[in-house]
């Protein structure tokens, strides 16, 4: 059975995902910094925040002047639960919380952004990184739990790190990661245009990509 599809609002994006991120299921979004991966979520949010309310959990500090350029209106910006958080441990916190959102409020929504960030300063420690390494996989397979139970879309960014075996640039967070995201897509700068690629999909055409611009009003097109 197809799930409910909520639309970004970008014809780029929504054209990879077949019409916008899907309820029932995890995506991931991952790419360097400026790469639009904040402005996407924010998107997300607004058009979901039409009907039905969001939990936002925010590990970088939302920009109150990108939340008014995306969304315009601020009333709407009520229907969106906005949950800051100073560590990896708060994180894992939060992501409970929002179960208990998606249990008495009329949640579509569910954003993590950035997934990664809090995690990564954490990895440090060396002592701590098995540790750390499988909490992160938890909160994403009880993500994907909360995202089936619930029917909501839960939309998670990541960021990127160099392999130093390969010289390349990979999302973090490694194999686990990759596989609870059932939606994988990947931004990247191109010259003065930004790159969105299809990495994994459940039905739609993977490796395909489109270009967009990052302006005022948040991707276009």
């Amino acid at each position: 059975m197809r799930k409910m599809l909520i639309p970004s609002g970008s014809k780029c994006i929504d054209s990879l995902l077949g019409g916008g991120v899907e309820t029932g299921t995890v995506t991931q979004i991952y790419g360097h910094g400026g790469t639009g991966k904040t402005t996407l979520c924010l998107m997300l949010a607004k058009n979901a925040a039409e009907q039905f309310k969001v939990a936002y959990i925010d590990t970088e500090g939302l920009s109150g002047e990108r939340v008014r350029q995306i969304f315009g209106d601020e009333k709407l910006f009520s229907n969106v639960f906005v949950y800051e958080v100073f560590s990896f441990r708060q994180q894992g916190v939060a992501i409970k919380e929002a179960e208990k959102l998606c249990r008495s409020e009329k949640v579509k929504l569910v954003i993590v952004d950035c997934f990664t960030s809090l995690y990564r300063s954490e990895l440090e420690d060396e002592k701590k990184q098995i540790k750390i390494k499988r909490e992160l996989t938890s909160q994403l397979t009880f993500l994907l739990g909360l995202a089936r139970k619930y029917d909501v879309a839960v939309v998670i960014t990541n960021q990127m790190y160099t392999d130093v075996a390969s010289g390349t640039d990979r999302p973090l967070g490694g194999p686990s990661l990759e596989h609870l995201s059932k939606v994988i897509i990947a931004l990247e700068r191109s010259d003065e245009l930004r790159k969105a690629t299809l990495i994994k999909h459940r039905w739609m055409k993977e490796g395909k990509s489109c270009f967009y611009r990052i302006t005022e009003r948040g991707i276009e097109p």
